[in-house]
């Protein structure tokens, strides 16, 4: 008996696989299927194994050839490669000169590879990666431009390190701002009351009742 499994040549997360496989009859004699199970796996986060489909099909007998179609969605966040696993069940019944002959067979597993899925997600990745050092790149040109100095990583400490001075500077300044403010407001405040003093006396001055002789 032979077993072939064809698919889909490649796939993307959320796209459809589609899987043919065949079984054929290669002896004369009677094959009984009792069960027939398909399963398939992918690899979510391209590592933990995943049952993505599964399908089975029971008490038939085989001659000739077979051909099963299906068709599934891979999930999201799975890549890699999938992997499928066929569980048969049968009986063979073999009549010659000797006599009848059965022969069963229990939880016969073929493993076998099949369709790699891309890896959208670490294209994705590259692409932003690509599209930021564009990015980088036309800073780079303009800082060069504007300070004639190279975009990395000791010039931006350095002008943090500047920015920050420039900082505490302007903290400092606007202290004695506020120094100065509140000096001036004295300042402006004796003077209205020395103002107000002076013209208190002369007034006082000038309202003295005159002396006569």
């Amino acid at each position: 008996m032979r077993i072939q499994v064809n698919a889909t040549s490649i796939a993307r997360p959320t796209e459809e696989i589609s899987v043919n496989f065949s079984i054929t009859s290669d002896i004369q004699g009677i094959i009984e299927i009792a069960s027939i199970n398909l399963t398939i796996y992918g690899f979510r986060n391209g590592t933990d194994k995943t049952k993505i489909y599964t399908n089975s099909w029971v008490n038939f007998n085989l001659s000739g050839t077979k051909v099963y179609g299906v068709s599934f969605y891979i999930p999201e966040r799975i890549w890699g490669v999938t992997y499928g696993e066929i569980i048969l069940n049968y009986n063979i019944t073999v009549k010659d000169e000797f006599g009848t002959h059965e022969y069963q067979f229990r939880n016969l597993i073929l493993g076998f590879t099949m369709t790699p899925v891309e890896n959208v997600y670490l294209e994705s990745l590259e692409e932003q990666l690509t599209n930021l050092r564009n990015i980088l790149k036309e800073l780079n040109q303009t800082f060069t431009e504007c300070f004639g100095r190279n975009l990395t990583r000791n010039e931006l400490l350095n002008l943090n390190q500047t920015l920050w001075e420039l900082r505490r500077e302007y903290e400092t300044l606007e202290g004695v701002k506020s120094e100065l403010v509140n000096a001036r407001t004295a300042m402006v405040f004796l003077a209205v009351v020395a103002v107000f003093f002076v013209a208190t006396t002369a007034y006082l001055v000038f309202r003295k009742p005159r002396e006569y002789l």
